[in-house]
């Protein structure tokens, strides 16, 4: 036992933690307010726009096309009306999957391309704590009080926005959605 005691007490008189020189960085709200964060926003807003007019238009179509066939049905047989409509119900599931498949892959690009910032970020704030001499960064969601001395976050989004002021929003192809 005094062998082990003695083991411990040598270990533990070569190790010394350093002492810690903290800072604080509010990760969410630079994701929030970085520019290329906002500028990814908008690119996925203004495809998400343009493509649902066209989806819109399509799903137009389609109930236009519902119409005229619940009209035709009186002068159509059973079987050509039968054929017509499980037609249109492929059209409209092909339709419903497009609009899912943007969707999906808005939302992954939108992912993708926050990864990235956060990993330009990271970066940064690698490069800022050698530089302010820190050796220990928290997430603000993690901290309930400090004062804000401690608080590094607006230095990292103006590093951040002279780094990456915008990126581009990258969008897998969806592949074409088959009548079956």
């Amino acid at each position: 036992m005094f062998i082990l005691q003695s083991v411990e007490l040598n270990a533990q008189s070569k190790f010394r933690a350093p002492a810690a020189k903290i800072a604080i960085v509010d990760v969410q709200a630079i994701l929030r307010d970085a520019l290329s964060a906002k500028s990814a926003r908008s690119q996925m807003d203004v495809i998400a726009r343009q493509e649902q007019k066209v989806i819109d238009e399509e799903e137009k179509k389609l109930r236009k096309r519902d119409q005229d066939l619940q009209q035709q049905r009186s002068i159509l047989s059973s079987e050509v009306f039968s054929k017509k409509q499980q037609k249109l119900q492929i059209d409209i599931r092909n339709l419903q999957r497009r609009s899912r498949n943007l969707s999906q892959s808005l939302d992954k690009g939108f992912r993708s391309s926050m990864n990235q910032i956060q990993m330009i970020l990271f970066d940064e704030l690698r490069k800022l704590s050698s530089e302010i001499d820190v050796n220990l960064i928290i997430p603000r969601s993690q901290i309930v009080i400090a004062v804000d001395g401690f608080e590094i976050t607006e230095l990292a989004l103006k590093r951040l926005n002279k780094r990456l002021p915008s990126i581009d929003l990258k969008l897998e192809k969806t592949k074409p959605t088959s009548g079956k």
